[in-house]
């Protein structure tokens, strides 16, 4: 369907948005952040998601109901990071060209990138279970080429791994028995393989091995987000190792993406008993940077191409105070995802009263902010956001989700991710057959 209204979203503007930075109060911004960690893809409420439906977050067994109360990818995992099922077709869909564009390159990686990768996001339990087959129709039937793998969730691997720490602290599970071999499924129907891994969100690491983990103040152990979580130490170079050794090893499976989500440092919580110890990078921002840095060196050597899932705040805000600042991680990726959930936007954000009302204009200079930013660190940087197909503020259904299609596709954004945290999309929006 085409939505001709001039407000895009069949609303009237309440005002019209400032050009400048929104400003948001502290108190505002903090509600904002927990509501993110809560709900969650790209990214990245995942925790609480995985429970109750997020991306930070597994959940193939989450009912659909519930999956649609959920969000990501930070999208949300946490919430922000973090994140229904219908058929027919939407009108707005670009047609797809599977075949199209380069290949990521090196031994390891899979066949040719899409001109706009436009991809679905496959919790673990999914992938590994009986779902992935209605997964790989809605590939087969409509333009998504690409699928967002979890690879490692809170803390677990999703297949068993051979990297000798995730083996020490029993991080290893068995929901993709074959990681090669779901590659190679994936590769023989010509869909884009993008292996997500939570980084710094980690419910093992943290407990097995309390001198990689961010701790608590008042009790010396393992600090903990409002939801039980704990937080693997950004500024450690092991923790650094740790993570880029299962990127790594995605990449020699085959896929040709790996995607950090929860590539920052913790938002919700008794922030005030927050404990890092030594730091060893002299700001937050330049932590996650050196992180990115490594990984991206661990990566060259596999051909495949990196990607981060961010918050929709740091678009307009550098000073959200999780280490994400745009311009500082964008010279180490290949792709960013912003999560631009409008529901995830605090009220007066770029000027709307009600963020979640509007999807289309929250999108549409969501992009403009984040290709400035990115495009001026790395000129050569894809800008692939993370769209919201699920329910949280209010109701989200093929109106709103085409909405953000339209949005970004209007701000020469070609590709986009979709984030459900069980799994389950609604197909209406999405182009039957290639249209």
């Amino acid at each position: 369907m085409k939505l001709d209204n001039p407000s895009r979203s069949g609303r009237a503007p309440e005002r019209r948005p400032g050009s400048g930075l929104l400003k948001i109060p502290a108190l505002v911004g903090m509600l904002v952040l927990l509501s993110l960690a809560l709900y969650g893809c790209g990214g990245s409420g995942q925790n609480s998601g995985q429970s109750s439906g997020n991306a930070d977050a597994d959940s193939g067994s989450t009912s659909q109901n519930a999956s649609k109360n959920a969000s990501n990818s930070e999208g949300t995992s946490g919430g922000m990071e973090a994140t229904e099922a219908t058929k027919s077709m939407g009108g707005t869909s670009e047609a797809t060209s599977r075949s199209a564009g380069e290949s990521p390159g090196g031994e390891e990686g899979g066949g040719d990138k899409p001109e706009a990768v436009k991809g679905l996001y496959v919790p673990g339990t999914a992938a590994g279970g009986q779902k992935m087959a209605g997964i790989l129709q809605t590939a087969e039937e409509t333009e998504v080429n690409a699928l967002v793998v979890d690879v490692k969730e809170a803390g677990h691997t999703t297949y068993p791994s051979e990297v000798p720490l995730a083996r020490e602290i029993g991080a290893t599970t068995r929901q993709i028995p074959d990681l090669e071999k779901l590659v190679e499924k994936l590769e023989d129907r010509d869909i884009y393989t993008i292996a997500r891994l939570s980084v710094f969100q980690d419910d093992v690491l943290p407990r097995e091995r309390p001198d990689l983990a961010v701790l608590d103040s008042a009790t010396g152990g393992p600090w903990r987000t409002y939801q039980g979580g704990t937080w693997a130490n950004p500024y450690r170079e092991s923790t650094w190792e740790y993570n880029a050794a299962i990127a790594k090893e995605a990449a020699e499976a085959g896929f040709d993406e790996i995607q950090l989500d929860y590539v920052r440092f913790p938002s919700d919580g008794p922030m005030n008993r927050l404990s890092y110890g030594e730091k060893t990078a002299p700001t937050q921002a330049a932590a996650i940077a050196g992180f990115l840095e490594h990984t991206q060196k661990e990566l060259e050597p596999t051909g495949a191409e990196l990607s981060a899932d961010v918050f929709g705040l740091v678009g307009m805000n550098d000073r959200v105070g999780i280490g994400q600042i745009v311009s500082e991680m964008s010279p180490h990726l290949d792709v960013l995802s912003p999560m631009v959930y409008p529901s995830h936007y605090p009220a007066g954000a770029y000027g709307y009263g009600n963020p979640d009302a509007y999807p289309y204009e929250i999108v549409e200079l969501a992009m403009d902010d984040f290709s400035k930013k990115a495009r001026k660190a790395n000129p050569e940087i894809e800008i692939r956001p993370w769209l919201q197909d699920f329910d949280y503020v209010s109701a989200y259904g093929p109106t709103q989700i085409e909405a953000q299609i339209n949005a970004a596709r209007d701000s020469g954004i070609r590709g986009w991710l979709l984030w459900n945290a069980a799994g389950e999309y609604t197909e209406t929006v999405l182009g039957v057959g290639g249209q």
